[in-house]
């Protein structure tokens, strides 16, 4: 079936340095950029005969009411739709079980029959502790004026008797939290007060209007700048979560995470629940922090290294920064996943013209084209398809911007610079996608069992697709997030597919064609006091 013309055996060595490749300080060069514009055009970049169904940058997608449909499921799913996500915000459980099973129903383009494990992966996205307004009285919209004066109380006399002149705030600790002179925004940052006097004997604090706009009932409220004592989990959080480990949920995306024991009692709350429903070797939601508050900014290396990812969520980050700072995080935030191979989705209004129009603006296109240049794994579609118009449409045009973007890279792949390897598997990782890249193979194949090896291959940015063959559904499921990476079930979950079989499997898929070359990397136990060996094979296919 296939013709071995290089094999190497390659011995772990805790000495070995790896080559980085891709986004070493995560930016292309001005001239290695510039030369891409000027040929992109021209050399048509990797081409691979599932090509259509596949980009190397993944899509995240908000099931919502217009798109929650078995049918307009697989629509989304055929169009590249990789990770669904669900808004707990807004769904129900009962709505949330029933997406869930129509994503599980799809048929995966991994396989043309039915499949109940098609590998698209479910991320619950968690509400997360937040601090609103009550309620207006007799619940209708109030008009603040700019100039005037309106109280900010904690009495919950006024919890649902909201005026022009008082509304209730549901933080208990308001009045030890803002000073005079700090801004309050309401209503998601459309609504921007001044402090200008606390009064805590009364529980109060009064404000100047700076902007003339009506409030509604149960607003959000931001305090930019300032340090919130809220709990890492609502109550209502605990109760999704409890549900989403029921279901077995890929993902968690917990939202308004401010320092990294947010992130650990979060796990340990979920590590909790999965005895209850799961055997002790069934791996557990892996947790995707939000950072969408200063806080989370000012504590994010940190933040990282607790996390399992990280989602940029443009959105409230917006209005708790400057709004040009929100460039600057990003990039940030990006280039630190990147350096130490942890996926990161980038989030909010990517193309939220297409809520509502069937063609994106330019600068809609030109944000996620550089999302995926500047090196996210993932980016996310929230209203577009949760809600809008024209939701199949949106997710297509977020693949062909990302099919773009991703020959671009590929295109002009390069070296950066060496950096020394953290671990044995990365030593393997990096030398395998160099090999890749020089052999221009087209395809890599990695044989995993947990998902560690592939997940290390992602980090070092591979320029062709990854088939992961593991035995676990849920491994699978999780490896969506990373870029690259492709993963596959075999249908004999018994055992692991050999090298042979793997490669025969890939080519029936279509990913592989006579004369192509391709790049298997598999671990194999020697002895107990040898451990185990990688190997990596250069294969040409017959």
């Amino acid at each position: 079936m296939f013709q071995r013309f290089h094999r190497h055996s390659i011995v772990i060595a805790r000495t070995s340095k790896a080559v980085h490749y891709g986004h070493s300080h995560h930016g292309l060069s001005t001239p290695i950029f510039m030369k891409a514009l000027s040929t992109h055009s021209q050399s048509g970049g990797y081409k691979n005969p599932r090509s259509e169904k596949f980009s190397m940058t993944k899509i995240v997608g908000t099931i919502g009411p217009v798109s929650e449909s078995p049918d307009m499921t697989q629509k989304l799913v055929d169009e590249g739709l990789r990770i669904m996500r669900i808004n707990f915000s807004h769904a129900e459980h009962s709505e949330a079980l029933q997406r869930i099973h129509n994503l599980r129903a799809c048929r995966g383009v991994h396989s043309e029959s039915q499949n109940t494990f098609n590998l698209r992966a479910v991320l619950l996205d968690t509400k997360g502790p937040e601090i609103r307004t009550g309620k207006m009285k007799n619940g209708k919209k109030v008009l603040l004026e700019t100039g005037k004066e309106i109280i900010l109380t904690n009495n919950k006399e006024f919890q649902d008797q909201g005026t022009a002149e008082r509304i209730y705030i549901t933080y208990p600790h308001l009045v030890n939290t803002v000073k005079s002179g700090d801004t309050v925004l309401l209503s998601d940052g459309l609504i921007r007060l001044n402090a200008i006097h606390v009064d805590k004997a009364k529980n109060e604090i009064r404000c100047v209007i700076k902007n003339t706009e009506e409030l509604g009932n149960t607003k959000g409220v931001n305090l930019p700048g300032l340090k919130v004592d809220l709990p890492a989990l609502s109550e209502k959080d605990k109760v999704d979560l409890m549900f989403g480990v029921q279901h077995d949920v890929d993902f968690i995306a917990a939202s308004f995470i401010r320092k990294p024991s947010d992130v650990i009692e979060i796990r340990e709350f979920v590590q909790s629940q999965m005895s209850k429903h799961w055997p002790a070797d069934h791996p557990a939601p892996k947790i995707i922090s939000k950072i969408e508050n200063l806080e989370g900014i000012q504590n994010f290396d940190q933040i990282l290294e607790v996390s399992n990812g990280i989602m940029v969520a443009r959105g409230d980050l917006g209005v708790e920064v400057p709004l040009q700072k929100v460039l600057t995080y990003q990039k940030s935030m990006v280039e630190k996943c990147n350096a130490i191979g942890k996926p990161v989705i980038v989030a909010t209004q990517m193309l939220e013209s297409m809520i509502q129009n069937p063609r994106p603006t330019r600068a809609e296109v030109s944000d996620v084209g550089n999302a995926v240049l500047d090196g996210a794994d993932a980016v996310m579609l929230s209203g577009e398809c949760a809600n809008g118009k024209y939701p199949v449409e949106s997710v297509r045009t977020m693949m062909t911007v990302i099919k773009e973007a991703d020959e671009l890279l590929e295109t002009h792949y390069h070296e950066y610079e060496w950096t020394p390897a953290e671990n044995d598997v990365e030593s393997v990782a990096s030398s395998v996608v160099k090999t890749a890249h020089e052999m221009k193979a087209k395809l890599m194949i990695v044989l995993t069992d947990t998902g560690r090896t592939a997940q290390m291959i992602a980090k070092y940015r591979p320029t062709v697709p990854v088939m992961c063959f593991t035995p676990s559904c849920k491994i699978g499921r999780q490896l969506q997030i990373h870029r690259g990476l492709y993963p596959v079930v075999p249908a004999n979950q018994a055992s692991r597919p050999t090298a042979a079989e793997a490669i025969k499997e890939a080519k029936r898929m279509g990913w592989l064609v006579s004369k192509d070359r391709v790049v298997l990397l598999s671990s194999d136990s020697l002895s107990d006091d040898l451990g185990r060996q990688v190997v990596m094979r250069v294969a040409e296919v017959a």
